[in-house]
């Protein structure tokens, strides 16, 4: 009898949450960029993020980190964050939502490359076939 049961890892759980919420953000995006300006939608996006992350401060009590390194990359990460957002209710404002999200959805394939480059990590033969699909994928949505 075989004892071993295979789980749902909490982590699976997470992502397919960040699936759905940043799906319904694509969604909502594509329909308020067309009645509002990228800068608006961009100062709107900010503005709505301000609940939740309330809720989180409450959650930690008010206690944030004070590690130097956690604080310039957590900022830094907003920024590029609302440059990219940008971007993408710039993009929303001149083409089909069906083009622009999956198209904008191969942002991993930089992150990758950078953690190739940078941190030194390294791919697999799989995951390195799924990064040229990945930028086949870029070419096949720009036609």
């Amino acid at each position: 009898m075989q004892t071993d049961r295979w789980y749902f890892p909490i982590w699976l759980w997470y992502a397919l949450l960040c699936i759905f919420w940043w799906g319904l953000w694509g969604f909502l995006s594509k329909i308020g960029s067309v009645a509002a300006s990228t800068l608006q939608m961009q100062i709107l996006f900010t503005l709505g993020m301000l609940p939740v992350a309330l809720g989180m401060l409450v959650q930690m009590r008010g206690k944030l980190d004070r590690n130097r390194e956690g604080v310039t990359y957590g900022l830094l990460s907003g920024v590029a964050t609302g440059v990219g957002t940008l971007g993408y209710y710039a993009a929303l404002r001149e083409q089909n939502a069906s083009v622009v999200t999956p198209l904008t959805g191969v942002f991993p394939v930089l992150t990758v490359l950078l953690a190739f480059v940078v941190l030194r990590e390294r791919l697999n033969k799989v995951q390195a076939g799924g990064m040229l699909l990945a930028l086949a994928a870029i070419v096949i949505l720009s036609i």
